[in-house]
């Protein structure tokens, strides 16, 4: 395998770096403004609402993953696609849709039933209105990944996320209850198809052509092992929270959905944005270069999700006293358990993205499948020794995972487990040390309004890593920095 020369950064590390240095910016302002609509949200809805809320969207984005068939993979991966495989991807997409919305409707309150959540049927007109719109906006989307035109896409997303927190807070805070929540994705899922659709040309994905079995087989053999990685990716991410609103009941669903969706916000905020790039950009890297490149793109990214891991973990206490009252208690403790996340996902992604590049969907097939099946057992078993020891599962699957996909890739192409490894230890011996910093300063902090509690840690956190970046690994912290610098000023 190829090696870059010292100092000399892969195609697909550009590629990555620029990609997000377009779409970083907005995002974090959207995700810091979603931040606080979430923390504040937490005021003026209970826990069991927010639970079956909840609940039905899992539901409504379970029936979206199972029924999506691979249909985005095949539209971003393939490099020939024609615009009469487009029309056939739009017609099988809308259609599947439309099967799954129904199936949805008429399986609601057995699923509220079996899920301990009876109040889940009601949400479901709204959540799927939502549905029905990321339905359309769905394939141009895709267009528009598929054209690396990742800019505007981030700012259709930033400006959804505003909407949806925008108008499910304001809801909330008129008496609307749990219902804001779902209004809030009606909004966010309209905005966002109404940026994305009118700025593809319609002939890219519903130019009308005659529809062929043998076009639409082509496509569904393309993307059935996908499918069925997405369907397992998506359970991992989302089922867990149906297991516990079984064993716990909603209250604690929601809170524990609570201490997740902040637990995973660095990691949708950073990590989706770089998922996108990476795929997208991995098929134009020469074969024999792409392990170079996969190990200098970990490398950099680790440089900006662990500290936002391990920042996450340590600040989670002092942001739940900030903001979360006593009918919330427990999220704070989840947070710091569950902060794993944010680091774990999104090397996995880029590992994902990896395999795909060398055709070895298979490969993620099983992971996938195998992570799904650990994931239902340790909730099932440890998990049912406490909300926290559910907390601990969730994280310890995710991380044996990650290394998991570092073993495959070591047993296809031979490259070492430790070159993915040895470059984390500097970054984390780093946050080690932002850890220990922040929990030392706290009993000084400890006379402070909490909110203000919360952006002295933070402040401190950020600081301390930057100089322990500049001492530990600063060779690696300038080459990411030059590279930034580079891309924002391409923007």
């Amino acid at each position: 395998m190829s090696r870059p020369a010292p100092g000399e950064v892969s195609d697909l590390a550009k590629r990555a770096l620029r990609g997000v240095a377009w779409t970083l910016p907005t995002s974090l302002v959207s995700r810091a403004v979603g931040l606080v609509g979430t923390l504040l949200l937490a005021r003026y809805v209970a826990p069991a609402d927010y639970g079956e809320v909840s609940a039905a969207s899992i539901v409504i984005l379970t029936a979206t993953s199972v029924s999506t068939f691979g249909i985005g993979i095949f539209l971003v991966g393939r490099r020939d696609l024609t615009r009469d495989e487009a029309f056939h991807a739009t017609c099988w997409f809308l259609g599947t849709g439309l099967l799954a919305m129904a199936a949805v409707l008429a399986l609601g309150g057995q699923l509220g039933a079996w899920f301990e959540a009876p109040g889940l049927a009601r949400f479901l007109p709204l959540l799927l209105v939502g549905m029905a719109l990321d339905r359309v906006a769905y394939v141009p989307e895709r267009v528009l990944v598929r054209g690396l035109r990742f800019g505007w896409l981030s700012m259709a997303r930033a400006f959804s996320e505003l909407a949806y927190t925008g108008v499910s807070l304001v809801l909330a805070a008129h008496g609307f209850g749990a219902v804001a929540v779902a209004w809030g994705n009606v909004a966010r899922s309209a905005l966002r198809a109404g940026a994305i659709v009118p700025v593809v040309d319609w002939r890219e994905w519903l130019e009308p052509h005659r529809l062929r079995l043998s076009t639409l087989r082509r496509i569904l053999a393309y993307g059935v092992n996908v499918a069925l990685t997405n369907v397992a990716g998506f359970g991992m991410r989302r089922w867990d929270n149906l297991m516990v609103s079984r064993l716990f009941g909603p209250a604690v669903m929601g809170s524990y959905n609570y201490a997740y969706n902040l637990a995973e916000m660095p990691a949708n905020a950073i990590g989706e944005q770089i998922g996108d790039v990476v795929f997208a950009s991995m098929p134009h890297v020469e074969p024999e270069r792409r392990g170079a490149a996969l190990v200098r793109a970990l490398t950099m990214i680790s440089v900006v999700m662990l500290p936002l891991a391990f920042g996450l973990g340590v600040v989670a206490p002092t942001v739940a006293e900030a903001f979360f009252d006593q009918k919330w208690a427990g999220v704070g403790l989840m947070m710091v358990i569950l902060a794993a996340l944010s680091a774990t996902r999104p090397i996995a992604g880029v590992l994902q993205s990896y395999l795909y590049a060398c055709e070895r969907p298979d490969v993620v097939l099983w992971m996938q499948w195998g992570g799904l099946a650990a994931l239902v057992l340790s909730i099932a078993t440890v998990g049912r020794l406490g909300i926290l020891w559910t907390c601990g599962a969730v994280a310890a699957v995710f991380i044996l995972q990650t290394l998991a996909y570092m073993v495959a890739v070591r047993l296809l192409d031979g490259t070492p487990v430790s070159s993915f490894l040895v470059p984390l230890v500097r970054p984390i011996v780093a946050c080690l040390v932002m850890v220990a910093a922040v929990v030392s300063a706290r009993p000084w902090l400890a006379g402070w309004p909490p909110v203000a509690q919360v952006g002295a840690e933070m402040a401190l956190g950020g600081l301390v890593y930057l100089g322990g970046a500049a001492l530990i690994f600063r060779p690696v912290a300038l080459e990411f920095l030059q590279l930034v610098r580079v891309a924002l000023s391409r923007r």
